[in-house]
């Protein structure tokens, strides 16, 4: 009984040692085949990449030969037409004759320097300027703006005062004015034929200043084509029905323009005293497109187009003043307008040929 119990787990033992030996031989044959293939992707890498250098060094030796084909080709020919060259060359020699040698060639004389042009004088120009002046407010005994203007600005000019048959005698005479002002404050005005002759001065290459307080009177008549040339037209009237009450400010709407700054600066009109007892104050322009216009000065400061009261168009050539005068400061008016003749003038003289 004791030998039977001990042969029992002797005979448990071995099924166990069994199986185990068992699975050792199948991973150890797994791991052999593992091995074998790994060994023949390596191999075959290895004869691929033997090939593909055996080709590369095959092509980079054919190259090699070929350029050296092309070198021994280049060669020959230019050895081929060297020597055709020479032998020309020995021919021509053979049949030339012999000449004299050219004498030495002399140095032509150096041309006289050109003196350069003498340069323009612009300022002395508008010093000497002829300038014709009509300005109705002679007749009222009151102070001459433009008189004054052009006298304190050393100006030599012919004037007319208020006498409108003197002022179309020059007008049609055949002087050839640089400058040709027509001043219209007074109440009086000038009209009708006056702006035919003015529109054959501006046509001429003349420079021209307009101050007219009714261009609305007028807008429809002959001044019409000096207004359309230049690019302005008739905004609206600049009335007021309580005149003593009216705002006549006048802003710059171009600040830095000539007219506000050359060669008199610091011009401001802003302050006013209604001068003339009359609810007709001027007129406001407007941008037409017609011409090249600009606005420079109006009774809005933010509108550029219309409400304007001082136009420049023609290049500069000429000037529309639509407010009278002498309801500003005496002071800036004669300052802005020696600038007015300085900047027409200008643009007159520079438009010259």
């Amino acid at each position: 009984m004791k030998n039977r119990i001990h042969a029992q787990p002797f005979v448990m033992k071995r099924w166990f040692i069994l199986p185990l030996c068992l699975l050792l031989v199948a991973v150890a044959c797994i791991s052999t085949g593992q091995a074998d293939q790994s060994l023949l992707q390596t191999q075959t890498a290895l004869q691929v990449q033997l090939t593909l250098q055996a080709q590369q060094a095959n092509q980079g030796a054919q190259e090699t030969a070929a350029a050296a084909e092309r070198t021994r080709i280049a060669q020959e020919v230019q050895a081929t037409m060297l020597a055709e060259q020479i032998a020309q060359l020995t021919q021509q020699a053979g049949q030339v004759a012999p000449t004299n040698p050219p004498p030495p060639a002399t140095e032509a004389p150096p041309l006289p320097p050109s003196s350069p042009e003498p340069s323009v004088d612009i300022e002395q120009k508008i010093k000497n300027a002829k300038i014709l002046l009509f300005e109705d407010m002679s007749g009222t005994g009151q102070l001459e703006y433009y008189q004054e203007a052009l006298e304190m600005g050393g100006y030599t000019f012919k004037d007319d005062s208020s006498a409108q048959g003197w002022f179309k005698d020059d007008l049609l005479s055949s002087t050839e004015w640089d400058l040709i002002i027509a001043a219209s404050e007074s109440r009086t005005k000038i009209q009708g034929e006056f702006f035919v002759y003015l529109l054959d001065h501006i046509n001429r290459g003349t420079a021209v200043i307009i101050e007219h307080w009714a261009l609305d009177d007028l807008s429809q008549g002959k001044v019409a084509p000096i207004l359309s040339k230049c690019g302005v037209s008739l905004y609206r009237d600049w009335f007021f029905k309580e005149w003593w009450l009216a705002d006549l400010s006048v802003w710059p709407l171009i600040p830095d323009h000539p007219i506000f700054n050359t060669p008199n600066k610091g011009i401001s009109l802003r302050n006013f005293a209604a001068f003339w007892n009359d609810p007709d104050q001027g007129d406001l322009l407007k941008i037409s497109g017609t011409g090249d216009a600009q606005l420079i000065a109006g009774t809005k400061a933010t509108s550029k187009s219309d409400h304007g009261v001082v136009a420049s168009c023609l290049g500069g050539r000429l000037i529309i003043q639509t407010f009278s005068s002498h309801n500003y400061r005496r002071d800036m008016v004669t300052s802005l307008i020696q600038n007015y003749v300085h900047y027409t003038l200008t643009n007159h003289f520079l438009s010259q040929p």
